[in-house]
């Protein structure tokens, strides 16, 4: 629609001189156009049914579409179109949430970011939405080329001390990060952490997917709101239903007479992270897939729908895409929830990290133990780094952990990774073996720690200075003693 059949800028009727008016108003129309066509955004203008109305070149050339394709048809039909992306940003503000911005994948690849704006008349009734789209991936490709043609060596670091400093603030300042990877996710993290996008992080037992769902909820606005983290492997099939989407008073036989909230429900208004999605039942898939696409829950039992406002990022350390070539998981539904991918490398493909942890596990876990001011010299971490952990950050803490139990020196070296892990990288995810003994490594762990403290109570006299002179809490040696039948000397 022109601009001269809906404005008048000296708010007269246009009685006045109407071929002056006439020119003023095909010259304002003329600079909107030009406005329009020179974005390097696209602009999209979509009636309050849904229908396309009109939209400048930058909208054809991100969606690689061209105007007729677009022109007179509705959002729904344009859903259905292929390389379109399902989410829509418009389709939320003719729900009643406004102003609504979403992150979508065109052609399987690009990134763009959408922003769908109400525009009201004056009797406060939807006129119009506007829709921006801007491509994200090519704006971070022209970054990457400004950066290079500077040739700025400080930016990374730059970047670095930056999400360093938003994680310190969002009270995540103990996460330990190093290598390139895990920058680069913290950095998307950080970008998509505003926009009420599903993702799905994708990795390894023990490589922090848990952490990763929490920094994600903290850096957004749904911070003040609830974090419910549940492990979809943990809930009895029968019961999963009934714990996630809650259930009505007499649901059935057994259930409570008031009924009872889920999980879903608890995280109203903040994020609910579902660990191991790969272990959820197929028969309770459908109805996730459902909330994701629609924002209702229905109770088990129930009949009415309850609007829900919950951010939904998953985890699993399987290969979906094979479950659904095995046909336990739902196709539409991987689709829907890797809306964002997000993949976390193994620890021993990270190598700076590696080393980082090895240095925080010992302090942190050494003062947790009791440990007066614990090191460990740069052949033990040498050897450390050359484990394969197939458990990641959560098998090397256990290995730091019996690391400071058993050193009696404030000095952890390379004869006691040794004693603990063998002289061999350990290439399976099995308990290591002394490969003298033949011995689990808690059972030798265990001889250790008893001869330890036997030597101690031949030259102490009580629990206070065992504690003082193996350096932990004598609270922890009292225990131990009690463990291994280990009493102190009477001094008559």
């Amino acid at each position: 629609m022109p601009l001269s059949d809906v404005v008048d800028p000296n708010g007269r009727g246009g009685d006045d001189d109407p071929l002056a008016l006439r020119r003023a108003l095909d010259s304002k129309q003329a600079l909107l156009d030009a406005v329009m066509g020179s974005s390097y955004d696209g602009v999209c203008l979509i009636a309050p049914d849904g229908t396309f109305l009109e939209m400048n070149g930058a909208f054809e050339r991100i969606t690689g579409l061209s105007r007729r394709d677009w022109i007179g048809r509705t959002i729904a039909e344009m859903r259905s179109t292929p390389g379109m992306a399902r989410n829509s940003a418009a389709l939320q503000v003719l729900g009643g949430t406004f102003p609504a911005t979403t992150l979508v994948n065109l052609r399987g690849s690009e990134l763009m970011l959408v922003t769908a704006s109400p525009h009201r008349g004056p009797s406060g009734n939807l006129e119009s939405i506007i829709l921006n789209v801007r491509n994200i991936t090519q704006l971070n490709f022209l970054k990457r080329q400004i950066e290079q043609a500077r040739g700025d060596s400080n930016l990374e670091e730059i970047e670095t001390a930056h999400l360093r400093e938003r994680l310190e603030h969002a009270g995540l300042g103990s996460f330990v990060f190093k290598s390139p990877a895990i920058t680069h996710i913290i950095s998307t993290l950080l970008q998509i952490a505003e926009f009420d996008l599903t993702v799905l992080i994708e990795g390894e037992t023990g490589v922090g997917k848990g952490v990763l769902a929490k920094i994600l909820h903290r850096l957004g606005p749904r911070a003040g709101g609830p974090l419910i983290e549940v492990n979809c492997g943990a809930i009895p099939e029968s019961l999963v239903e009934s714990e996630l989407f809650g259930y009505e008073a007499g649901a059935f036989t057994g259930s409570s007479r008031a009924g009872k909230c889920g999980f879903f429900e608890a995280a109203d208004g903040g994020t609910i992270f579902l660990d191991e999605i790969g272990e959820l039942p197929k028969s309770s898939q459908a109805k996730l897939l459902k909330i994701l696409d629609d924002h209702l829950l229905t109770r088990v039992g129930g009949t009415g729908a309850k609007p829900l406002n919950v951010r939904v990022v998953a985890a699993t350390n399987q290969n979906l895409r094979e479950l659904v070539r095995q046909g336990t998981f739902r196709a539409d539904l991987l689709y829907r929830l890797e809306t964002i991918p997000i993949v976390v490398p193994p620890l021993r493909d990270r190598r700076e990290d590696l080393q980082a942890l090895i240095h925080a596990f010992v302090e942190r876990y050494g003062h947790d133990l009791g440990c007066a001011r614990p090191t460990i010299t740069s052949e033990a971490v040498a050897r450390l780094m050359n484990m394969a952990l197939p458990g990641n950050a959560r098998e090397l803490k256990n290995i730091i952990v019996r690391l400071l139990l058993t050193c009696t020196d404030r000095e952890i070296g390379l004869e006691h990774v040794v004693a603990l892990i063998g002289g061999e990288p350990s290439a399976r995810g099995s308990a290591p073996r002394d490969a003298e003994s033949g011995k689990p490594i808690k059972a030798r762990i265990e001889e250790v720690e008893r001869s330890i403290l036997a030597e101690s109570l031949a030259e102490c006299r009580s629990t206070y200075q065992i504690a003082a002179r193996l350096g932990i809490n004598q609270s922890s040696v009292v225990r131990k003693m009690k463990k291994y039948g280990l009493r102190v000397r009477s001094s008559n």
